[in-house]
């Protein structure tokens, strides 16, 4: 006579998990003056609108889980998101076995562990897969409002390298700018 019986089985893990997005892409300015001029034109306006200068000679400025960064001399211009999070799961799975055919309880229990690993590394990925589209959509987001600010730096890197370089030239007699087109008229007396 053969009996049946139950096992249960539960387990629980912690994980620490990370996600990340990046897209680079390059600043195009105009050469105007000489490249390392430009570049420290480039790195002069980057200073005022809150990027700090690593010891490397590139700029960055980090906005919560964003982090931008920017080459002044290649104008190569990286923006990172990156987020993480302590994500606890648990699993519980149930196997029924009799004592005369089939595996022993041994075996069923270590057959229904190997289940519930593989559960519980489901549900991790579900959450890393949730955390990726976290930082994806955060990438996103800030891209959207970093492209009018660098197209700002852009212009006013330019009208300051057109001053230095109407200075150059000759004895500048006038200067006037119109902020709502963004039109710059000098007049240089060569």
């Amino acid at each position: 006579m053969s009996r049946a019986y139950r096992i249960t089985v539960k387990e629980s893990e912690t994980r620490h998990l990370k996600a990340g997005d990046e897209i680079c892409t390059d600043i195009e300015i105009l050469e105007i003056l000489p490249p390392e001029d430009m570049a420290t034109l480039l790195r002069e306006e980057l200073k005022k609108r809150g990027f700090d200068e690593q010891d490397d000679g590139t700029l960055v400025r980090k906005d919560g889980e964003i982090t931008v960064k920017v080459d002044p001399c290649t104008g190569e211009v990286s923006v990172k998101a990156e987020t993480e999070a302590t994500v606890n799961q648990e699993a519980k799975r149930e196997a029924s076995g009799y004592n005369d055919v089939g595996p022993n309880e041994k075996a069923l229990r270590e057959r229904t562990k190997e289940q519930l690993k593989q559960d519980l590394d489901k549900k991790f990925d579900n959450e890393q897969s949730k955390l990726q589209n976290k930082a994806t959509e955060a990438l996103e987001k800030h891209l959207q409002e970093l492209q009018p600010e660098i197209s700002e730096v852009v212009n006013q890197v330019t009208r300051d390298a057109l001053k230095q370089k109407a200075q150059q030239m000759g004895t500048i007699k006038e200067i006037s700018e119109d902020a709502e087109s963004g039109s710059l008229t000098i007049k240089v007396e060569v």
